[in-house]
């Protein structure tokens, strides 16, 4: 009788359990990390938020399992992937035998855009295309901006407004 009781006891406790982790509600950051790493299995490196356009931004640093280091963003209302750039180290040839414009170019052009400090720099490919993205810290706004420039004809292609950072970019 008592080992009924005990089994009744761990079953109706193990129902309860399952029963209160169904109504746990996923946050629009764990659907976008989810949707994320399942279309890009591998290890997240880093993850940002950022207003772009005054819409709300996911963007994640996942290192692949084959090795690349990628970057996603992720529309934090709709959980939408978009924005897909595989990252370069500084001075790797993939990058630079296509980019033509210099950094120090590229500086100068997001630097008159964004007066401030710059703080990180990264090298990216995406759809084929090479841009430079300069983290830039501007004191007046207490802000950090993103500003990624072509590396091919000096456009400014995108910036957006950082709002946190969480995890390692190295």
């Amino acid at each position: 009788m008592k080992k009924k009781l005990l089994v009744l006891s761990i079953i109706a406790a193990t129902t309860a359990q399952a029963e209160h982790h169904k109504k746990v509600e996923l946050t629009d950051i764990d659907k976008c990390y989810m949707n994320a790493v399942e279309k890009y299995p591998g290890h997240v490196l880093s993850m940002e938020s950022e207003i772009e356009k005054d819409r709300l931004i996911y963007e994640f640093d996942i290192m692949t399992k084959d090795g690349k280091e990628v970057e996603i963003e992720c529309d934090a209302k709709n959980h939408t992937l978009h924005d897909f750039e595989v990252e370069y180290k500084k001075g790797d040839e993939a990058f630079t035998n296509v980019a033509k414009i210099s950094e120090i170019e590229a500086e100068k052009i997001a630097l008159e855009k964004y007066n401030g400090k710059i703080v990180d720099r990264e090298y990216s490919m995406e759809n084929g295309n090479p841009a430079y993205e300069f983290d830039i810290y501007v004191a007046k706004k207490g802000h950090e901006y993103e500003v990624e420039v072509d590396a091919v004809t000096g456009e400014i292609l995108e910036v957006e407004m950082e709002l946190y950072d969480i995890g390692s970019e190295d």
